[in-house]
């Protein structure tokens, strides 16, 4: 054999046995700490992972509360318009009719008034007339002359009337 493969089985042994020794030594005192450390993170991990699950499931809760709110709060909102359409409606409804009550009632009051007017022009026109006839008779009476001068007197008499009418 050639000189620098030359095993020494001493030497194989004792590096064996070493090792072994090394093996057990670092497993019995290093490796299960080890192990556990990283089993204590992985552990950490874990649950991190889990939290941030938890946290996203949470969120979509939060996220569909809130949006099934809004809509709540829309329709709500809706509603509230219609009934105060409808409430302006039944006021605009009330405030025409009673317009139209009044109006009604002034313009009754109105044609009262407007007949009592015409009543009262009817009444005095009467009283004029009669006193106008009598003036026109007794002018008529005094004066008995002739057929033309009884003519000029009833046109005099007319015209008079015709003047105190348009005045």
């Amino acid at each position: 054999m050639p000189p620098i493969l030359q095993l020494d089985l001493q030497q194989i042994l004792s590096q064996a046995i070493s090792f072994i020794l090394l093996v057990w030594v670092l497993r019995r005192f290093a490796w299960r700490p080890l192990l556990g450390a990283l089993d204590a993170r992985r552990q950490r991990i874990e649950e991190g992972f889990r939290q941030v699950a938890q946290g996203r499931a949470e969120l979509e809760r939060l996220q569909q509360a809130v949006t099934q709110r809004l809509a709540k709060i829309d329709d709500e909102a809706r509603a509230k318009i219609q009934q105060a359409i409808l409430e302006g409606k039944r006021i605009a409804g009330e405030i025409q009719e009673q317009a139209r009550t009044q109006s009604q009632g002034i313009i009754a009051k109105s044609k009262d008034a407007i007949e009592l007017e015409l009543a009262k022009a009817k009444v005095t026109l009467r009283n004029d007339m009669a006193q106008m006839t009598i003036e026109a008779v007794s002018k008529l009476l005094r004066q008995k002359v002739d057929q033309k001068t009884d003519e000029q007197l009833i046109t005099q008499i007319l015209d008079e009337l015709g003047q105190s009418a348009k005045a």
